[in-house]
C-alpha cells in the first residue's frame, strides 16, 4: 500500500475507504507498446469517482523503458 493509500485508510471511515479501493481497482494502467497492465490501485494510486481517461508517465517493467501509459476504466 502506498503512502497516500495508508493516509486515506487512516482518515476515511472503513466503508468509504473500501468503495475508494474498489473503484480504483476498476481502472487499469496499460502500456501502449507491449500491452502490460495492472490496476491503478496496485500501482499505488487512487482513482475513485473519476470519469475521464488520462495518460501518465512511468516505467514499464515489461519493456524496461520509461514511457507514457494509458489509464482507462475496465470494460
Amino acid at each position: 500500500m502506498s503512502t497516500i493509500q495508508k493516509i486515506l485508510k487512516f482518515i476515511l471511515p472503513k466503508n468509504i475507504f473500501q468503495k475508494v479501493e474498489e473503484e480504483s481497482k476498476k481502472w487499469l494502467i496499460e502500456c501502449d507498446k507491449c500491452g502490460f497492465s495492472k490496476s491503478y490501485w496496485e500501482a499505488g494510486g487512487i482513482r475513485a469517482y473519476a470519469t475521464k481517461r488520462k495518460w501518465i508517465f512511468g516505467y514499464c517493467p515489461n519493456c524496461k523503458k520509461h514511457k507514457s501509459f494509458k489509464v482507462a476504466k475496465k470494460a
